[in-house]
């Protein structure tokens, strides 16, 4: 069994809305929750999707001081989750 993989995501939230999450290691996948603590599955879940049906390779996390920054970086906070990219595979 592999062990999850680490990856940098990107939370922002306002008061009219959920928490947001971007993955820049996942272009074009994104995920959201109503409450912080369900931000870890919204995730996975995420991730899941984004490979439901593709043979793409699994990105390799990118590195803390590589992160993206600019304006569509501001507001919010980064931090690191644990995805189980070979049960994204599966699903």
């Amino acid at each position: 069994m592999e062990a999850p993989v680490i990856y940098p995501a990107y939370i922002h939230k306002d008061k009219r809305s959920a928490w947001g999450v971007t993955l820049p290691d996942f272009p074009g996948c994104f995920a959201a929750a109503d409450a912080l603590d369900d931000l870890p599955a919204a995730v996975q879940e995420a991730v899941e999707v984004y490979f439901e049906g593709e043979a793409m390779d699994v990105p390799v996390p990118t590195a803390p001081d590589a992160l993206p920054r600019g304006r569509a970086y501001t507001g919010g906070r980064w931090l690191l989750v644990d995805i189980d990219v070979a049960r994204a595979i599966r699903a």
